[in-house]
């Protein structure tokens, strides 16, 4: 069953609660997913994972930032994740990528970078994201 979420001027269906998720940062209610941090991008407050990181969660550059590739074939990469800059960083796990996503801390438990939000998600949200990320080509 497609899930759908007001997005902008219509309704938007969803395969899948994470996609919900990555693209709207809405719970399953339609309310806002609460976050620490992350600070703005473009002057504008940042409300899900899609605002930096694309819908298709290849990453984006833009004069003021730029984000990384965060499809789960990238993050869990055995060679290390392929960062922006073309260097290879480490090599990321479901239970770390968990922690980057909710404690802002990266595959080694260095923080990532300051625009990061540090989402309040519940396990199964959490789980369900993490999910989605394994479907992004």
């Amino acid at each position: 069953m497609a899930l759908t979420a007001a997005c902008g001027l219509g309704q938007r269906s969803f395969s899948s609660n994470g996609e919900r998720i990555f693209q709207t940062g809405t719970d399953d209610r339609g309310e806002r997913i609460a976050h620490e941090s992350g600070g703005m991008m473009m002057g504008m407050m940042v409300s899900s994972c899609a605002d930096c990181h694309g819908s298709d969660g290849r990453g984006r550059r833009t004069m003021m930032f730029t984000t990384p590739n965060i499809t789960y074939r990238n993050l869990t990469d055995p060679q290390g994740m392929l960062e922006p800059d073309g260097q290879r960083g480490h090599t990321y796990t479901d239970a770390t990528i968990e922690r980057a996503i909710t404690q802002g801390l990266d595959a080694e438990g260095e923080p990532l970078g300051s625009l990061m939000p540090r989402w309040r998600l519940d396990e199964q949200d959490l789980a369900d994201l993490v999910d989605y990320l394994k479907t992004l080509p």
